[in-house]
């Protein structure tokens, strides 16, 4: 099994112009593909199809991740390790996804569904594939985002999920939080070089906390923080920030919908397969540094407020 990457976030959105909208102007996607109630968007330093769907509906929240695997048999021995596990699999037609191949669905034990697939429509970069100019024609007040790079997502057994995406996708465990009671409640899990692409904690089954894009270093975090507050957009009472987790830079801020999302910088490097490095392990007294490290505690609302 080798799942090369956190590829998109499908997401729920209440009202999918002003998310459009969002999505372009204030984190700096362009739109690569649209169909009936549903946007598809990509980084501009990205070649794959999309890294963001957006779906018109009537609540916010996640619809689905995608995963990208590095080979078509990969979809069945990942559809073969669910169904053994007692997970609801099913299989989706080239073309179902606008721009992506066959592609197998997986309903994990949080709820949470993750859709793996092989095969992307290659758009190349926003920049062009042959003589390119770095420098977008288009770049309104910041730099283009780099990627999306993790998503955090929460459920009322965390263990549980975070075991199959070790155990059975070969995710890595890079960081986690165990109770005194040895119970993992805790876990940020990549299947790259980065220390986390997905990550699970406690809360609601199937509720997104947040999704999260690569930006490339601590003064641009800064000039975005700036256009967020310019613009009026909701941020986290902290704004500028730092985590233990990880030791990157972040500032929180919502879509019109009311999906959280992030930019961070400075993530730390470390491998891709699972079990080569002993996780960082938090204890539950020390969340508060863990998550914001500056200020040493946490808002209720960084905790209770999910999609």
């Amino acid at each position: 099994m080798a799942i090369i990457r956190l590829s998109y976030a499908s997401l729920n959105v209440t009202d999918l112009g002003k998310a459009e909208q969002h999505y372009a102007k204030v984190v700096g996607l362009r739109t690569t593909g649209k169909t009936e109630g549903r946007v598809y968007m990509q980084a501009p330093d990205s070649q794959d199809h999309h890294c963001l769907i957006l779906n018109e509906s009537a609540s916010a929240g996640l619809c689905h991740f995608g995963l990208k695997v590095s080979a078509p048999e990969d979809l069945q021995e990942a559809a073969d390790k669910a169904a053994a596990a007692g997970l609801k699999v099913e299989w989706l037609k080239a073309g179902d996804i606008l721009g992506q191949g066959e592609s197998v669905m997986i309903t994990l034990p949080s709820t949470h569904r993750i859709n793996l697939f092989h095969h992307s429509e290659d758009i190349g970069y926003e920049t062009g594939m042959r003589d390119p100019d770095p420098i977008l024609k288009n770049v309104d007040g910041v730099n283009p985002v780099s990627h999306l790079d993790h998503a955090l997502m929460v459920c009322s057994n965390p263990a549980e999920t975070i075991r199959f995406l070790r155990d059975e996708l070969d995710f890595n465990l890079s960081e986690c939080g165990t109770a005194p009671d040895g119970t993992l409640f805790l876990g940020f899990l990549s299947a790259g070089n980065t220390m986390h692409q997905l990550a699970v904690a406690p809360g609601p089954d199937g509720g997104l906390h947040h999704i999260a894009f690569y930006v490339y270093d601590r003064a641009d975090l800064i000039r975005r923080v700036d256009l967020l507050k310019h613009r009026g957009v909701p941020t986290l009472e902290y704004g500028l920030t730092r985590h233990g987790v990880a030791g990157v830079t972040t500032t929180y801020f919502f879509d019109p919908s009311g999906n959280r999302n992030e930019f961070q910088c400075g993530a730390y490097e470390t491998s891709g397969a699972s079990g080569r490095v002993r996780p960082i392990n938090w204890k539950p007294e020390d969340l508060g540094q863990a998550t914001f490290y500056y200020e040493g505690s946490v808002p209720e609302q960084f905790y209770t407020v999910v999609s």
